[in-house]
């Protein structure tokens, strides 16, 4: 059976009427729409809604009355700026509604309107649906998002399945550490040699690279200094630097060529102890030390990585700690060995800066001294914010003192002569003059 587009709009005529008489019906507002369907001349057949709410179909959309501001059984979509739009709610349906001052829905091209926007139309509602559907760059885009996420998930399953098949095959055990237990030749061998070989490449990134950081003393006839000291490199004897004009550079701390000079060999043991990598380290040291005053050279690959900072570990030096002295500003580089470290402030790339001139001066206090360990001395000075000031004053101090001591011993003497002169006087005896 035939159904003709009119007879369709009278029954949604006749239920439009009814919908009206509804206390709880609000008059629905004046819209901007679109429809998948495709009408000659742009006249369509706008279909009625449901009796209590609006309902979009793929078809088209479902609405309360026809178009064209007189009462009629036809609509008419008009084309207007790529968009199709109906101008005026007949009269008929809101009686004396005005209806050029309600909102508007504006609806892109090929954008459905869903039930709920209309339901808040119909409540007084704002509503705004400017944004178009997305268009199929955008599908690609998920498209190849999901598939790129699929791919790594793959990838990073199948390298899991083939490092637990490569270390777990008999094969493969030689290249890790072997153990006498029986465990390792049962049923849970694979496990233990995974376990091991996941222990192994963690050592490898979280380790310092060898057990022995140092080589062996010297031995004699070679002279092999008391004392080592370990300096950190980055913000105690240079600081980087950065300028629109000459980008990055590294600004050498003043008086840092003294400071070699006192401490270098064969003085003490010096030893460049940085978590900059050697990459970036070994032009800066090899620059500063042109005098070849430095003995060793450790950079990122001896620290131990430690909840995301490098941390020195004295012991691995290979060197007695009583004589070790180390030099940094980060208390958390050294947590292993605070007792071993004179802590400096963090130099910023100041060129006023004398604190080099102190430390040398308190390094060669200390070369002097000829103490058997250094601990104690590092100890108290660290319990100072700025120690190498609290040295220089104690410095001061002890020699006004002995400036004071050689005056009264200079007066002594400037009394005591005239005194011994008649003295030999008065008991006879006669100083040859």
């Amino acid at each position: 059976m035939f159904i003709s587009p009119v007879s369709i709009l009278r029954t949604s005529h006749r239920c439009i009427n009814r919908i009206v008489g509804h206390q709880t019906f609000c008059p629905f507002r004046q819209i901007t729409l679109t429809t998948e369907s495709s009408f000659g001349n742009g006249r369509g057949v706008l279909i009625a809604w449901s009796l209590r709410y609006p309902l979009v179909s793929k078809g088209g959309f479902r609405m309360l009355h026809d178009v064209k501001g007189v009462g009629g059984d036809s609509g008419e979509f008009v084309e207007k700026g790529g968009e199709k739009k109906v101008y005026k709610i007949s009269e008929d349906v809101y009686g004396n509604t005005e209806t050029s001052s309600l909102p508007k829905i504006n609806v892109k091209p090929n954008t459905l309107v869903t039930k709920w926007e209309i339901l808040m139309n119909r409540c007084g509602l704002p509503v705004d649906k400017t944004a178009p559907k997305e268009d199929q760059n955008t599908q690609k885009r998920k498209r190849s998002t999901v598939l790129a996420m699929f791919f790594v998930a793959g990838s990073t399953f199948c390298g899991l399945l083939y490092f637990c098949l490569y270390y777990g095959n008999d094969s493969s055990f030689s290249i890790v550490k072997t153990y006498e237990d029986s465990a390792y030749t049962g049923i849970l061998a694979p496990y233990y040699r995974i376990k091991e070989a996941c222990r192994s490449w963690r050592n490898f990134v979280v380790e310092p690279s060898r057990d022995k950081l140092l080589p062996d003393p010297l031995k004699p006839p070679y002279w092999q200094p008391k004392y080592t000291v370990v300096i950190e490199l980055k913000n105690v004897l240079v600081a980087p630097e950065w300028s629109y004009k000459m980008g990055n550079r590294v600004k050498k701390r003043p008086a840092v060529d003294y400071l070699l000079d006192v401490i270098g060999y064969p003085n003490f043991e010096v030893v460049i102890y940085t978590s900059e990598t050697a990459l970036n380290a070994n032009p800066i040291v090899e620059a500063l030390d042109s005098k070849q005053k430095i003995m060793y050279k450790l950079y990122r690959d001896c620290c131990k990585y430690m909840n995301g900072v490098y941390v020195k570990d004295l012991s691995k030096l290979n060197r007695d700690l009583s004589k070790v002295i180390y030099i940094d500003f980060d208390p958390e580089s050294f947590r292993f060995n605070p007792e071993n470290v004179l802590r400096l402030p963090k130099w910023n790339g100041t060129l006023d800066d004398t604190a080099l001139v102190d430390l040398a001066e308190l390094l060669k206090t200390i070369h002097l001294s000829d103490v058997d360990d250094v601990r104690p001395t590092l100890q108290y000075y660290s319990q100072f914010d700025d120690p190498l000031k609290e040295f220089r004053e104690r410095a001061t101090r002890v020699a006004e003192l002995e400036k004071k001591l050689h005056q009264i011993e200079s007066e002594k003497e400037a009394f005591v002569a005239p005194v011994k002169k008649y003295q030999g006087r008065l008991f006879g005896f006669h100083r040859h003059e």
